[in-house]
């Protein structure tokens, strides 16, 4: 089984975080290494990992709050992580009791893996932190009434469909590796420069890093029935850099790119 260090992005966002982390202490694989990636949060968020210290030991590494800067937190973490596979969560994904043993059961070698999202609407995400519940020990068929409520999108990714090596040969493409919810060999994300910092705002840094993988050499994996995270309602980011941002991806495609035009600033070494 391959060593894993979970990356868990956040910005002030304390309430949702302290599910997620509720989540990671109660994995049924505890053999892994967390990393909380803090895009210039408030001390509210140190002293609500600091409230962990003695059941989930994380590396809390924190940058000064100048703008979105998602993507250099990111490679700040990359940098840092000791773990054989990276896996990466947005702070707002709670996930699953049994992620960590279905991330080291589907990664491999030289892989980008997409794992599936399910996303909760604002009522229920309110609820959840109302009355402090933990969904990530619910059973699949819990969740059946708000799916036919309409509370959640999907309930499909839930279900442990056990696909074994038919997981090898369904295809996969680039387009639905979302940053919120994905794995890549530590070498791999290494070789293309981590995360482009290029990239300044919301939207398509993790579209860019998965077809710059694909262009290295990478294998695409789908991540069907494992790893499923619960994606907490939130309002959306502003876009003002989004057709820019755009831009830049398709600049990617057109000249096939591998390495990150701003990226890791230092590879080849063990730590920030």
């Amino acid at each position: 089984m391959p060593s894993v260090t979970l990356i868990v992005s956040t910005y002030n966002s304390p309430d949702v975080l302290k599910l997620v982390l509720e989540a990671l202490q109660s994995q049924s694989d505890q053999a892994f290494e967390l990393i909380i990636a803090d895009d210039g949060s408030t001390d509210e968020t140190e002293r609500l990992i600091a409230s962990f210290k003695d059941t989930l030991h994380c590396i809390h590494l924190w940058q000064e709050d100048d703008g979105f800067r998602k993507s250099a937190i990111l490679n700040k973490a990359i940098l840092k992580a000791s773990g054989d596979m990276l896996a990466f969560l947005d702070g707002d994904c709670i996930p699953r009791r049994h992620y960590i043993r279905d991330v080291k059961g589907i990664a491999t070698k030289n892989s980008v893996v997409g794992c599936s999202r399910v996303l909760l609407d604002q009522t229920i995400s309110q609820h959840l932190l109302d009355n402090n519940l933990k969904p990530h020990q619910w059973a699949w068929y819990r969740f059946t009434g708000l799916r036919i409520s309409g509370h959640i999108n999907r309930l499909l990714p839930l279900i442990p469909i056990p696909l074994g090596i038919l997981r090898s040969f369904l295809p996969a493409s680039w387009k639905k590796i979302r940053g919120c919810n994905f794995i890549i060999d530590k070498s791999l994300i290494i070789e293309i420069g981590g995360f482009d910092e290029s990239f300044t705002g919301w939207g398509y840094e993790d579209s860019d890093l998965a077809a710059r993988a694909v262009f290295a050499g990478g294998k695409l994996r789908r991540g069907d029935f494992k790893a499923t995270a619960l994606h907490m309602w939130h309002d959306e980011s502003p876009r003002d850099d989004s057709q820019s941002n755009l831009k830049r991806l398709e600049e990617t495609l057109a000249l096939g790119r591998k390495k990150a035009i701003l990226g890791l600033k230092n590879p080849h070494s063990p730590s920030v």
